[in-house]
């Protein structure tokens, strides 16, 4: 018999999703299926399509989640509940993912053999992966964080104009990627500080996988606490939606590490991006 993607319809994305549930510190378990669900309940012309190998996914939830974007490289999420990664594999193969097509986003370090495996299988060079320690902030810990503003900065919501901004300064900026930006923005929680001519100076956003992600304070205001008020401000946000609290830091930020740990997030994973 041979192996194919089926799609999952919409109306049983909420089942995929309850067999996550107690995955949800994992960026490809719980985190990532209720963002594409509710990102594709508030704009239906997302291009977003959960797969399965053969419409096999209730047995052990293995799945394929792609999402496709016109500008830049596309989004590849994928996992599987079985300690078998043979499925998951296979549906992977049936995609067959090419170099510049996809970027496996944030997935952990359970799963990395396999993207290891697709990579040897359909790309012509090795592909380029960045870790990240992934860490993770308790309820109480969240609970008890104030949020003491300076002199002069107010915190809002981002809106969709500060986009431009954004991600002009972001490290990881690439074709498309204000798009990106703007959909943050549009469909999670955020928040941003302003000074008093209303310049943004500040701001930390959502990932797709429910972390904390794009932090970034100006450095004109560095060494004011913004950086740390940012992650208090989100990490409140996300905890009040009854999710955990997440945020990867790439490995060579030491100072980021210290700043997170210092608040006192705990490490608990390494997840990559490769593309």
């Amino acid at each position: 018999m041979s192996e194919e993607l089926v799609e999952i319809p919409p109306r049983d994305w909420a089942k995929l999703r309850e067999l996550y549930i107690h995955r949800d510190t994992d960026p490809q378990g719980y985190p990532v299926i209720n963002n594409f669900i509710q990102w594709v309940e508030k704009d239906p012309s997302l291009k977003v399509k959960f797969l399965s190998l053969n419409g096999d996914w209730q047995k052990d939830g293995t799945f394929v989640l792609t999402w496709h974007r016109e500008v830049g490289l596309s989004h590849l999420y994928f996992n599987t509940l079985s300690d078998n990664f043979d499925n998951i594999t296979k549906a992977l193969e049936c995609l067959k993912p090419q170099e510049n097509e996809y970027i496996f986003f944030g997935f952990d370090s359970r799963l990395k053999p396999v993207v290891d495996q697709i990579a040897k299988k359909f790309y012509t060079k090795e592909p380029f992966i960045v870790g990240t320690i992934w860490y993770k902030a308790s309820k109480e810990l969240v609970d008890s964080f104030t949020l003491e503003v300076p002199s002069g900065i107010t915190l809002a919501d981002l809106s969709v104009e500060d986009a431009e901004t954004i991600n002009e300064i972001w490290p990881h900026r690439a074709p498309g990627s204000v798009l990106f930006v703007k959909n943050l923005i549009q469909f999670n929680v955020n928040t941003g500080a302003y000074d008093e001519s209303g310049k943004l100076v500040a701001w930390c956003l959502r990932l797709p996988i429910g972390s904390l992600g794009l932090l970034q304070v100006l450095d004109s205001h560095k060494r004011l606490g913004l950086g740390q008020l940012m992650v208090k401000s989100v990490s409140k946000k996300i905890s009040a939606l009854g999710d955990q609290v997440l945020a990867p830091v790439v490995h060579k930020n030491t100072a980021s590490r210290n700043m997170f740990e210092k608040i006192g997030f705990q490490a608990i994973e390494t997840v990559y991006w490769a593309d």
